[in-house]
């Protein structure tokens, strides 16, 4: 939802009486149907990938995908193994449902600083000198993960996003 107290570059010089309409729409909208807070918020975290210093780390695997069928559905309570790589660096982990929230823990290939972004915010976390991690309290829906190797903190990657 915009702020309206703010002045909004994206919009020409309009017209105060268009401006009070439109703020009048909004106000409508907004009661009427509401935008889910966790909407916007996957949303603004959505426009984080514009980072251009960070390489997309491509889904190579996912344990949900193998072997399933039309008939077959993911159970609830497994564990789900995801893996990225890219020219930089390996990224796996397993997610694991715990009603509305989620357990990842995982390993990079290298020790790294952590972004995990997700429809509750973000959260910072590091892997011991080995890679590995563990966060929990992730809320269930999109994440995408931020890798900065300590190592190379020049070279960070990015995980697609994936809904969990």
């Amino acid at each position: 939802m915009p702020d309206s107290s703010m002045p909004d570059s994206s919009m020409p010089s309009l017209d105060p009486r268009d401006r009070h309409l439109l703020d009048q729409l909004r106000t409508a909208l907004d009661q009427t149907e509401p935008v889910p807070a966790a909407v916007l918020t996957a949303a603004r975290a959505s426009l984080t990938w514009l980072t251009i210093d960070a390489e997309l780390a491509t889904l190579a695997e996912d344990s949900a995908l193998l072997g399933s069928s039309v008939r077959s559905a993911p159970a609830l309570a497994t564990p789900r193994v995801l893996t990225f790589e890219c020219s930089t660096g390996v990224l796996v982990f397993e997610v694991t449902p715990a009603g509305e929230r989620r357990g990842i823990m995982g390993q990079a290939d290298r020790a790294a600083h952590l972004l995990i972004r997700h429809s509750g915010g973000t959260i910072d976390a590091y892997t011991d000198e080995y890679g590995r991690f563990r966060v929990d309290d992730v809320l269930a829906g999109p994440v995408s993960l931020r890798c900065t190797f300590t190592d190379a903190p020049h070279a960070p990657i990015v995980t697609s996003w994936v809904v969990v």
